[in-house]
């Protein structure tokens, strides 16, 4: 009974230690290079369509990383066009300029299309997801492995007294004869 109880914690044991190595990531520093380079992000165009009539418009952009350089005018076919990328907020605001913008009679623009519901497995939020800047999958494994800690040390534990109780039978018996 004893060796049973050795083998299934063993194999528990060594069952554990798999499942959490195999899906460790493998992280390569690049050669020649110590990591403290300074890293280029790749500029996106944005574009927003204004309408004609605010061409000439001027705007000023304030990121979280400052001040975009200069001011950034509508083009006169109404498209506010510039390049973002490596910050999380940006803010547009609109200039005292030359032109003016255009007063706001319209009514407000609604929106054309419901928001698309997720599918299983298919966004990429899924994959990425993060709680307190810590992946998900590495937080599941984190607990699952207390989990399985402590039930082992409750059962070794519980095990333990077992044992003990039973011995201390035993020793009555053999005294009682």
């Amino acid at each position: 009974m004893r060796a049973k109880h050795k083998t299934g914690f063993l194999l528990a044991l060594v069952m554990m230690c798999i499942l959490c190595f195999s899906v460790v990531p493998v992280w390569a520093e690049p050669q020649g290079t110590d990591g403290t380079e300074l890293q280029v992000a790749q500029p996106e165009q944005l574009e927003i369509q204004l309408g004609a009539e605010w061409a000439g418009v001027e705007f000023q952009m304030k990121t979280d990383a400052g001040l975009y350089p200069g001011t950034i005018p509508v083009g006169q076919d109404g498209v506010l066009r510039l390049e973002i990328g490596g910050s999380k907020s940006y803010v547009l605001t609109c200039l005292n300029s030359a032109a003016k913008a255009p007063s706001p009679t319209q009514a407000p623009a609604t929106t054309e299309s419901q928001p698309e519901e997720k599918t299983e497995g298919s966004s990429a939020e899924e994959k990425d997801a993060m709680v307190a800047g810590i992946p998900v999958l590495h937080l599941c494994l984190f607990v699952g492995g207390m989990v399985l800690a402590v039930g082992g040390l409750i059962t070794m534990h519980v095990v333990k007294r077992r044992r003990e109780d039973e011995d201390g039978y035993e020793y009555e018996d053999d005294e009682d004869e």
